[in-house]
């Protein structure tokens, strides 16, 4: 998951979907409006699809990507837990010294 935040054009495009300024996106689409090749943007998509931050569907001969709000919340949760236990480990930490 922070692979795929981790890199600038997905998180524009993630911005974009998440916002309602797109609906959905191909990798044509894409490619065109962020200025990359049809390959660097079938590999960004890519890996926000495994990431699960993107669904797939499949419409004629194009497969268009929207965004997936539930899997963000998810993991968000998960970060929200780690970063949790991270802080009270390091208060407990400091109250020591």
């Amino acid at each position: 998951m922070f692979k795929a935040l981790g890199n600038i054009n997905r998180l524009m495009l993630i911005y974009k979907l998440a916002s309602g300024e797109m609906e959905k996106v191909s990798v044509t689409e894409m490619a065109k409006i962020m200025g990359l090749t049809q390959p660097a943007a079938s590999q960004h998509l890519k890996i926000l699809k495994t990431a699960k931050i993107l669904n797939a569907t499949k419409q004629g001969n194009y497969i268009y990507y929207t965004f997936n709000k539930s899997a963000l919340i998810n993991h968000k949760e998960k970060i929200d837990f780690l970063f949790g236990c991270l802080f009270l480990k390091c208060n407990k930490s400091q109250k020591r010294e």
